[in-house]
């Protein structure tokens, strides 16, 4: 009983040390339409804790066609892949003529998280709800495919998905954090309103504290297994 209540404790520490931390950033510059050197969009954070345990990301372009967009995070030295043409597959050239990510009717942020239900590069093959502008709306799994934007449609049906956001994981959130966008293809131009990191962070003490309960869980089931011999 000791020790389980020792295992509850150090659980209960680790939640409490944990800080979530949300910042948006409105940007209203549009993507120029066909240009693979797009464009970028650098922040600078600070004051938070020096690990992170979570990061999603939050966008809201407007206007143009998704098939087009190819956008990724970096930070620290890492590169998480947001967008990769959405809908390209062995079926489809182009991709999905939807315009834009967006917020749904309430306050709800268009979400990459990589704990959501869905991949959001086939999101026309799932439940998927657009607003009133067209925008893709509600949390989805960034896309995460590592591969050039400009490869055959088939080539994202059997791609890897080495850029998920918890890549991140581990590292100081502190510092500069960049979000990259292109338009691949010409024929319609979008717009990035804006974009935010939503990022769950803990002190140092924290990871300690996470090592504790995983021992003291260890511990309890040996001790358990011990007394049922």
């Amino acid at each position: 009983m000791n020790k389980l209540l020792f295992l509850l404790s150090a659980i209960a520490a680790c939640a409490l040390s944990a800080r979530a931390n949300t910042f948006t950033y409105n940007v209203s510059s549009i993507i120029p339409d066909g240009d693979l050197n797009g464009i970028q969009n650098s922040q600078s954070v600070g004051g938070m804790q020096p690990y992170m345990s979570d990061v999603n990301v939050t966008l809201n372009i407007s206007g143009g066609f998704n098939g087009d967009l190819y956008a990724f995070l970096t930070h620290n030295g890492k590169t998480a892949i947001l967008l990769n043409r959405v809908g390209r597959s062995s079926s489809s050239s182009v991709g999905y003529s939807d315009a834009g990510f967006g917020p749904d009717g309430s306050s709800s942020a268009f979400t990459l998280d990589d704990q959501a239900g869905h991949d959001v590069h086939s999101y026309r093959t799932l439940s998927y709800s657009l607003n009133g502008s067209g925008q893709l709306t509600g949390s989805w799994q960034p896309d995460a495919r590592k591969i050039d934007p400009l490869s055959p449609g088939s080539a994202f049906d059997s791609a890897n998905r080495f850029g998920a956001l918890s890549q991140f994981n581990g590292f100081d959130p502190n510092g500069t954090w960049t979000l990259f966008i292109a338009d691949t293809s010409s024929g319609a131009e979008s717009t990035i309103v804006s974009w935010g990191l939503q990022v769950t962070a803990v002190p140092e003490p924290g990871i300690a504290c996470l090592l504790l309960a995983g021992g003291a869980l260890l511990s309890f089931r040996r001790r358990a297994i011990c007394d049922r011999v």
